[in-house]
C-alpha cells in the first residue's frame, strides 16, 4: 500500500470536510452538497479511517484478518502440553489452541465433547430439565474420571481426562475437526 497515497487521499477528504476545495484551496460555497451535515460526517469518519492505516503502516489494524477453519495440518502437535495430572476439556482445548496460527479459528471445547459422545466415551442424560455429561464405562476404560465438586451452585459432577485420555483426543484431532467443520 502506498503510504503517501492514502496520505493524500486524507489531505482532500480533511479539505472537503472543512469545506475548502482541496484543489484550490478555496472556500465551497455553503450551498454545496459537500457542505450536508451527513457528507461531512462520512468524510471526518473516512478521515479517521485513513488516519489509522497511515499510523498503521497501511494496515487498518481494526479489522480482523478473516480466520480460517482449525486445521490439523497447520500445528505441531507434538508441542501440545500433556499433563501427568487429570485436566478438564477447555483447559487439553487451551492448550491446542495455544499452538495453532493467530488466524486460525479455535477448535471448540463443544467439538471434542461432541466427539467423545459421539464414539461413547461421553453420554449425555437430562437431570432436572439439564443435559449432564456422564463418562460411560469405555470413558472410564480411558480415563476419563468424573469428580464431584461443590460450586457456587451445588454439587455437581466435573469430567477431568487423565494422560492417556489427553494424548487419546490429540491423537484423534483429525476426526474430532472433521465432525466439527463438517
Amino acid at each position: 500500500m502506498d503510504i503517501n497515497l492514502v496520505s493524500h487521499a486524507k489531505d482532500y477528504i480533511d479539505d472537503l470536510d472543512k469545506g475548502i476545495n482541496p484543489f484550490t484551496k478555496e472556500e465551497i460555497n455553503e450551498n454545496d452538497i459537500i457542505n450536508n451535515v451527513k457528507i461531512s460526517r462520512c468524510l471526518f469518519y473516512v478521515s479517521d479511517i485513513l488516519g489509522e492505516v497511515i499510523s498503521n503502516g497501511g494496515i487498518n489494524k481494526s479489522s480482523k484478518p478473516k480466520q480460517i477453519d482449525f486445521n490439523i495440518n497447520s500445528i505441531d502437535v507434538d508441542s501440545i502440553e500433556i499433563s501427568d495430572a487429570p485436566i478438564t476439556v477447555s483447559i487439553i482445548a487451551q492448550r491446542i489452541n495455544a499452538v495453532k496460527p493467530e488466524n486460525m479459528k479455535k477448535l471448540k471445547v463443544t467439538a471434542i465433547t461432541n466427539w467423545l459422545v459421539s464414539i461413547n466415551m461421553l453420554e449425555i442424560i437430562t437431570n432436572n430439565n439439564k443435559n449432564i455429561k456422564k463418562v460411560t464405562n469405555n470413558g472410564k476404560d480411558l480415563g476419563l474420571i468424573e469428580e464431584e465438586r461443590i460450586g457456587q451452585y451445588g454439587r455437581y459432577f466435573a469430567v477431568t481426562y487423565n494422560k492417556n485420555a489427553q494424548q487419546f483426543i490429540i491423537d484423534n484431532l483429525n476426526s474430532i475437526v472433521d465432525g466439527a467443520f463438517n
